[in-house]
């Protein structure tokens, strides 16, 4: 079984890296993190070169996540491509050309969100906290309670009774923002028989593709500090010669290439789950959940790892650098700053290893796969 991407893949690849290199040179991303802003010209380029395609695959995206988090991407493509458009897609509606974003976390202060129907038109009041990219959302998919449960609604941007307020985040370059509802006009997009499996789903999607972008930000950190250890010299050697150096490195070389597969995994198992027709026997339906077993332990092991490698890469990073790496002048921060914003958002790492842990020991079936 040929495990290796695809030269299709492998030019997406590449033709990603050289747009973002040149969209984002270290000094812009300072500038930019410096500003607490997003870049909304890169939007346009991201789009005619096919990032938002609803027939990109799961491992294509994943390739492209892997470059934005290489590059430090300031745009809300992950937040559209991989929070919102499963939703819309979910709902039988084509999603927009402009950038969208989810809200579906209570604010921690307390308070969270309901909607009222009135004649044909659905009300949402209420509070939604850390929203990603909210600031630069033309549109915005809302989870909100009703009298029947949890659905989700369709709310533009701005709106009658909305308010957008920004929120401080530990990484600039992505920033929050918190959602303020009164009587605001929603469409329903999903109704609440369905819509905490839609948005469980959309949420496992978001996040592998986080677990491709921690590959990203960990490959980065990783060149950096190889770079440093090259060329840094002490008595007469380059500090990458001696043990305590060279040794770090290449333990995070190897949680690096580790994080990259089962990264990459997960999106191929995502990406097959998700192509499941309807219309299957009761085999079939057994067969699919031992798969959807499977994706869920695929994506938990990529979470996982992905944040270890990651942080690890960075703080490693830090460590061979010194005392350069730790100036604000030097770019180093900014991803490290990304992989703890990874490292916390939205489910904790905890959970995710107890779930693997509930499928270590429970000793489920693993699924028959093609062997060529």
């Amino acid at each position: 079984m040929d495990f290796a991407l695809t030269d299709e893949q492998r030019d997406l690849s590449a033709a990603a890296a050289r747009l973002l290199a040149d969209r984002y040179p270290i000094e812009r991303v300072a500038a930019l993190a410096d500003a607490d802003s997003v870049d909304p010209d890169t939007w346009p380029h991201l789009r005619r070169q096919g990032w938002c395609d609803p027939d990109l695959g799961m491992v294509e995206k994943g390739l492209l996540a892997q470059e934005g988090g290489y590059a430090l991407a300031a745009t809300p493509w992950w937040s559209t491509v991989g929070l919102a458009h499963p939703i819309h897609r979910a709902a039988g509606r084509e999603p927009t050309p402009d950038p969208l974003t989810v809200a579906w976390q209570d604010d921690p202060a307390g308070g969270g969100c309901h909607a009222v129907r009135q004649g044909d038109r659905w009300r949402l009041t209420g509070l939604r906290a850390l929203v990603t990219d909210a600031t630069s959302a033309t549109a915005l998919v809302v989870a909100a309670g009703t009298d029947a449960g949890l659905a989700l609604f369709a709310v533009r941007s701005p709106a009658d009774g909305l308010t957008v307020e920004p929120q401080p985040t530990l990484d600039r370059l992505r920033g929050a923002a918190r959602l303020r509802f009164v009587d605001t006009p929603g469409e329903l997009l999903v109704a609440p028989d369905s819509a905490g499996q839609v948005l469980a789903r959309a949420r496992r999607h978001a996040n592998t593709l986080l677990a491709c972008e921690a590959v990203g930000v960990a490959r980065r950190a990783l060149e950096t500090a190889r770079r440093h250890a090259g060329e840094r010299v002490q008595f007469g050697r380059p500090i990458g010669a001696y043990q305590a150096v060279a040794h770090r490195l290449a333990e995070s070389y190897v949680t690096l290439e580790l994080a990259t597969s089962l990264a990459l995994r997960a999106c191929w198992l995502t990406g097959d789950s998700d192509a499941v027709p309807a219309d299957i026997d009761q085999a079939e339906v057994e067969q699919a959940e031992v798969e959807q077993a499977e994706v869920e332990q695929a994506h938990a092991e990529a979470v996982v790892v992905g944040r270890q490698a990651a942080v690890r890469a960075c703080e490693d990073a830090l460590q061979v650098t010194g005392g350069l790496g730790a100036t604000w002048e030097y770019p180093l921060h900014w991803w490290y700053r990304r992989a703890l914003w990874l490292d916390s958002f939205d489910t904790p790492t905890s959970v995710h290893l107890a779930t693997l842990a509930d499928h270590l020991l429970a000793g489920r079936p693993q699924p028959a796969r093609p062997t060529a």
